[in-house]
């Protein structure tokens, strides 16, 4: 195994240059997730506990959950059924004196115009997260999603081969420390680099390369810690992970028995912890980043073949911006019948397509009843079982993608 004599301090901090570089901000904060930037960039905007942030009211739950975790309140706003973009007019009628924090979204690698909220938002003095988690690479007249408003998000995982990855983005350099300091006080060194690579010596790994052996262990540590040995040592606080010293101490000093080994090989139970990007994984996703563009290429030639031959009869595409340019994490057309959006994603099914990234409206969620009383989503109930978002994989084949075009037209 090579060795790299670089701390994980400096790698990162290389990586972050280069990311910042590419993305056209002068700072950029590698976490461990797009949701973990998401909590530390509100969480350096000074949100605080009973504040309001405005989110979308269809996008992923994960939003608003982050949002619960800074102790906030999601407030939903409907969308525009033709671009997927938060309502401007539903924006305003919830910006109150209490509203701290908007957070924008991009769905599905679609560029959603920020000028209007952006309007809204400057004029109430409300920061702007600018989420581009599903539009890393997307653009509009040259200008990259995640660099409007005050912050902006991205993650890897959703467009690289890797595993795990988020930035937050911004120009003003007292928040991009805010957002270090919160990073760097929540996230907690990884347990399983250490442990993987004993695990390698101890069972003479040589048919796999070395990261994949290590990702298989780190299933095997999520297994382990949730077990009735590892709930006496390790405590979550506010979703983050605690750890008893002496716990911490053993991983350090390599003394791991054979029993306790073997406890964690026998656990089929999994265990979800927060934890930072150790070098390795910083290595391979500075390393996986230089494809960013191949692979924003390729999606956005699948998703031209779909242009050129869907006959749109019985949907609606979703035309882009004028002036964006898409990265096409997935290329959604809205049905105008519910039933026969149904009947096509069973058909699909059958095919092998799978079917992603379908999200129920967040302001039904049981999660999140009563924070929106008396509100109306037309929107959002316009598009929830009617939209169906195509797989854009860059390692779709012609015949793939000619097979999935041929299964929606003649559902339509």
């Amino acid at each position: 195994m090579v060795e790299n004599s670089e701390t994980l301090e400096s790698i990162r901090e290389k990586f972050e240059k280069q990311l910042a570089e590419y993305m056209g901000t002068k700072y950029a904060v590698v976490c461990s997730s797009g949701r973990s930037a998401i909590r530390f960039s509100l969480l350096a905007l000074g949100i605080k506990h009973r504040d309001e942030v405005v989110v979308p009211d269809y996008a992923c739950e994960i939003i608003p959950i982050t949002t619960f975790c800074t102790g906030a309140v999601p407030k939903f706003c409907d969308i525009q059924q033709d671009t997927l973009s938060m309502s401007p007019d539903h924006f305003k009628k919830l910006a109150g004196p209490k509203t701290k924090a908007v957070i924008l979204v991009h769905l599905y690698g679609l560029p959603v115009d920020p000028s209007p909220i952006l309007e809204i938002s400057q004029a109430k003095g409300i920061p702007l997260i600018d989420d581009a988690v599903q539009a890393l690479g997307a653009s509009i007249n040259g200008k990259k999603l995640g660099t409007f408003g005050n912050v902006g998000i991205i993650s890897f995982k959703k467009f690289l081969n890797v595993r795990l990855g988020g930035a937050a983005l911004t120009d003003d350099e007292e928040v991009a420390e805010k957002i270090r300091a919160a990073r760097d006080k929540h996230e907690i060194r990884a347990l399983t680099t250490r442990l993987g690579y004993r695990l390698i010596e101890i069972f003479n790994i040589k048919s796999r390369k070395a990261m994949t052996a290590v990702y298989l262990v780190d299933e095997y540590v999520s297994k382990f810690l949730s077990s009735l040995y590892a709930e006496r040592h390790f405590k979550v606080v506010d979703e983050w992970v605690t750890i008893d010293s002496h716990i911490h101490d053993l991983w350090e000093s390599d003394a791991l028995t054979d029993e306790v080994i073997n406890q964690m090989m026998a656990m089929n139970r999994t265990y979800w912890h927060r934890r930072r990007i150790e070098k390795l994984e910083i290595l391979s996703l500075q390393n996986e980043f230089r494809n960013v563009e191949h692979y924003l290429e390729e999606r956005r030639r699948i998703a031209k073949t779909y242009e050129e031959n869907l006959n749109e009869n019985g949907f609606a595409k979703i035309i882009p911006l004028k002036g964006s340019t898409p990265s096409y994490m997935k290329y959604p057309i809205i049905f105008r019948d519910e039933k026969k959006c149904s009947e096509c994603m069973a058909k699909m099914a059958q095919q092998g397509f799978k079917v992603s990234y379908l999200y129920r409206p967040l302001h039904e969620s049981p999660i999140f009843s009563g924070l929106n009383e008396n509100a109306s989503f037309e929107g959002t109930m316009h598009v929830v079982g009617r939209l169906l978002p195509l797989p854009v994989d860059p390692y779709m084949d012609d015949e793939q993608i000619r097979n999935l075009v041929d299964i929606i037209n003649s559902q339509a």
